[in-house]
């Protein structure tokens, strides 16, 4: 017979490991029970830096969903201020409360947007990967390493090639997570990941600012 669990052959009984096959204690960890931003952080760089191991844990962490939803939320701001607080500053009749009314606004609004774009390209890769390649992870499993890994769109903001650096970045840490959560091949994965992003990135100039 053949252990569900660790994967081992074994004739009465055995003593399970409890660790599926080529999992290491250090990836079954439990994650921290206290408040560990810096802990988060470091997995999210691990995940943008091509880790498999903290994709994995990430995966499989619900801390790491409300942790990745806070950075991206952050990293969303910092888009949001460093492209519109100058025009902001810059306008005439400006007083300290059209300032932060509009910075209010402004950050409720691009949270909202990204946050439904984000969530779209997502589910969009998931469903594609789980009807017609056979996927076996869950949204909720690849949305937790996403979240954490969504900070590389901060690189839109480098001048000229940003758009572009954000959109290779992000395609592909979106390959790096489906392959590793969804089991899929990772021609595969960028396949889907690069159609996705390019149809966005193809909308963005499609639609006018």
């Amino acid at each position: 017979m053949r252990c569900k669990v660790c994967g081992i052959d074994y004739g009465v009984s055995h003593d399970c490991s409890g660790l599926s096959p080529g999992m290491t204690l250090e990836e079954v960890a439990p994650p921290p029970s206290e408040f560990a931003p810096f802990y988060y952080l470091r997995m999210a760089f691990n995940i943008v830096r091509w880790d498999d191991m903290a994709i994995r844990r990430a995966s499989r962490d619900p801390n790491a969903l409300v942790y990745g939803a806070a950075l991206s939320a952050l990293s969303a701001a910092i888009i949001f201020l460093v492209t519109a607080l100058p025009g902001m500053l810059a306008r005439e009749g400006k007083t300290s409360e059209t300032i932060f009314l509009g910075l209010l606004l402004g950050l409720v609004f691009v949270w909202a947007y990204m946050g439904l774009i984000a969530l779209i390209q997502i589910g969009l890769c998931h469903a594609i990967a789980k009807v017609f390649l056979g996927a076996t992870g869950t949204l909720v499993g690849v949305m937790r390493p996403l979240f954490l890994g969504w900070f590389v769109n901060v690189l839109i903001l480098i001048p000229v090639v940003g758009l572009y650096a954000a959109g290779i970045a992000w395609t592909a840490v979106l390959m790096l997570v489906f392959e590793e959560v969804d089991g899929i091949g990772r021609m595969q994965a960028f396949l889907i990941s690069a159609g996705i992003n390019a149809v966005f990135l193809a909308l963005n100039f499609l639609v006018p600012h």
